[in-house]
Formats: C-alpha cells, structure tokens, sequence
C-alpha cells in the first residue's frame, strides 16, 4: 500500500464563553495551541501540522504550522469540531487517502508518544479510527435511566440497574485528546468515530480537559 499523507490538525476558535482566551492560556510558559502545534510537529509519523482558527492570535501562535482560517458559521459556541476539519481537509485539498489526526488544545496532557502509539494502532488499515481513552471509575453508565416520554428506561437493559458492578463490561470515556481517522472516512460519515473503533488508553490523571482555569491548575500540577 502506498504510504499515506498524514495531517494532525489542530481546532483552536478565539472564542469560548467559561473560560475566555482559553487556547491561548499559558500551560508550562507556553500557549496550549503552541504547546499542541510542538506536541504534533514532534510525532513520528506526522507530515504536516495544521492550525484551524478565526482568531489573529491564535494564528499567530502557531508558529511554523499551516493556517487555516475557519468561516464564522464554524466558530460559534454551537460548532461542531468535525465540521471544522473538514472544512480544513477541504481548504488544503487533502485525498481521501490521506489521515486525520485530531487534536484539541485543550487536552494538554496528551503527548507525541501519544500521538505516535494512536498512529501506529491505526496502521494501514482503509476504514476505521482510534481515539485516545481513559478509564471511567465512578457510576457506570449501565446504572443509569433515560426518561422516555415522561417515564424512566434503562440506559442499556433492565438487568444491569441490578447487576453487580464487577460483572458488567469495563467502561472508557473519550479524553478529547487524539483521534485519528481517514479523510474519506471523515468526510463520509462526519464523526471521528468510524468502525471498527480501536482504543489507546491512558490512565484517567492525564485525561484532563481544560474548560475553567482551575482545569488549568490541575493539570499543570500533574504535568
């Protein structure tokens, strides 16, 4: 198989309405959008880097990574980071044979190795995506009721309300902080998860999102 271009595109919008100047905010003395244009150019496997943004700022910490500047429509609070690479994918004419990775600024305790292990799981295969994971220890999600027309349903089966917790599946939450797909598959479905969906897990103290400035705080203390 011929070898495939591979773009880590980073969605970084000015605006955010908890925690203003959020991409810009100092993570380690460094902008959280610097730090994930450095964590990318470092990753073995990565060819190109690709900032997604409306904001001057932001563009300008960027450094050597490519721009691409985002319409207003694709960065209000209600835009979907799916819609904003491919826009992107689209703006630099990426093939569909090429892949995506996905990362966000606001998972700074992501590392290149990171990168590079989601890279290596997802391999050569033509379909399908790996996105990074931790593990989930508080209520499992099986133990949980939807309201339905006004009336609770299981939100898997009746049974698992009951079951003991040891005997139900292990449960994995996104982290946010890589996912990596193929263009077509991107463009095709508009989603980063596309089966069969394979996982890289970290344990759940690097699994930080940063929202709030005391998100900030904690995840600096456990750089």
């Amino acid at each position: 198989m011929a070898e495939r271009e591979v773009v880590a595109v980073v969605t970084a919008r000015g605006g955010s309405v908890g925690f203003p100047g959020k991409n810009l905010a100092l993570f380690r003395g460094t902008p959280l959008v610097t730090h994930t244009v450095l964590t990318a150019a470092a990753a073995r496997g990565v060819d190109r880097v690709v900032v997604s943004t409306d904001d001057d700022d932001i563009a300008r910490a960027a450094g050597d990574a490519e721009v691409v500047r985002r319409p207003p429509v694709l960065s209000t609070s209600e835009s979907r980071s799916v819609d904003a690479v491919v826009h992107a994918a689209d703006a630099l004419g990426l093939p569909d044979s090429s892949v995506i990775v996905l990362l966000q600024p606001t998972s700074p305790l992501r590392s290149t190795a990171d990168v590079e292990e989601c890279l290596a799981l997802h391999g050569d295969r033509v379909t399908g995506s790996v996105v990074q994971m931790a593990p989930v220890d508080e209520h499992h999600p099986w133990k949980a009721c939807v309201v339905v027309g006004g009336v609770l349903q299981p939100a898997h089966d009746w049974s698992n309300l009951e079951a003991p917790r040891q005997s139900l599946p292990r449960v994995l939450r996104p982290t946010g902080g890589v996912y990596v797909v193929g263009t077509g598959d991107l463009r095709e479905h508009r989603r980063f998860f596309v089966p069969e969906v394979l996982a890289q897990v970290v344990p759940k103290e690097r699994a930080v999102d940063i929202d709030r400035p005391a998100d900030l705080i904690r995840a600096e203390g456990l750089a």
